[in-house]
């Protein structure tokens, strides 16, 4: 499953980098992120039970107002609302 979940991680085209530290993981994300890339970190985190709030700087900064729509289904576990 560790092998699935690198593999899908290094998949998603705005993962530039993915670094282990101490306290887990720490991924390069080339910003802005695209829609795509951010659906896949969503995806991902959701299949592997991780806290997606870490997502929350990528939404908050962009000029795409989807990024912040609360009627997205992922809205409130990025946003913690």
């Amino acid at each position: 499953d560790e092998d699935y979940f690198f593999a899908w991680l290094k998949a998603i085209p705005a993962v530039k980098e993915v670094i282990g530290t101490p306290a887990g993981l720490e991924l390069i994300i080339e910003e802005p992120i695209d829609k795509i890339s951010f659906y896949e970190l969503v995806g991902l985190m959701t299949r592997y039970g991780l806290d997606r709030k870490c997502l929350r700087p990528l939404c908050e900064f962009q000029s795409d107002h989807w990024f912040n729509d609360p009627k997205n289904y992922w809205h409130a576990a990025v946003f913690g609302n």
